[in-house]
């Protein structure tokens, strides 16, 4: 998961860690673990969770999931 992109996006958004845990369900720390990559395969409706609550598009999914459009590998 991209930290940087996380953090722009709460600021973006004027959420709280706090407030997205308690929007989305998550343990302050199960998001502390998925943001320090403690967990290496974060379940996709984890993820999903996150993105419905920050109401994201597919770019900005992509690039919180640590996927850019311009990466040369792809998606």
């Amino acid at each position: 998961m991209n930290k940087n992109f996380f953090e722009e996006l709460l600021n973006k958004k004027k959420i709280t860690r706090y407030k997205l845990c308690k929007i989305t369900g998550i343990s302050s720390g199960g998001l502390t673990d998925l943001l320090n990559k403690k967990v290496k395969n974060p379940r996709i409706d984890t993820l999903l969770k996150i993105a419905k609550a920050l109401d994201l598009d597919d770019h900005e999914f992509a690039e919180l999931c640590g996927y850019r459009k311009d990466d040369k590998d792809g998606i």
